[in-house]
């Protein structure tokens, strides 16, 4: 039986935009940091992010409508590739 995760949609916080899905694991209440491997959709976005070999390679989160940047690639120190989110630039709402 497998970690349950709750699933999160996030959007732009400047235009509301939906950006991606996410799979979030823990109990932490924010987002602090958006891990690659758990991005749920859209596929367009999850395939890109496989594709890439290093972290100079990924481009930074950015909202597909007004191309506000909200979060930067970076390596956590479990060397997992993850976005830092920018708090207060994004929204998440909680799936059910």
């Amino acid at each position: 039986m497998g970690q349950k995760y709750k699933e999160y949609d996030i959007s732009c916080g400047k235009c509301g935009t939906y950006v991606l899905s996410y799979h979030k694991y823990g109990a932490g209440k924010g987002i602090l940091r958006l891990y690659l491997h758990r991005i749920a959709a859209p596929k367009a976005l999850v395939d890109m992010y496989q594709k890439a070999e290093v972290v100079g390679e990924i481009p930074h989160l950015k909202c597909p409508e007004c191309e506000e940047m909200l979060g930067s690639a970076v390596i956590s120190k479990g060397q997992k590739w993850a976005f830092r989110m920018r708090q207060g630039i994004f929204h998440r709402k909680l799936k059910k």
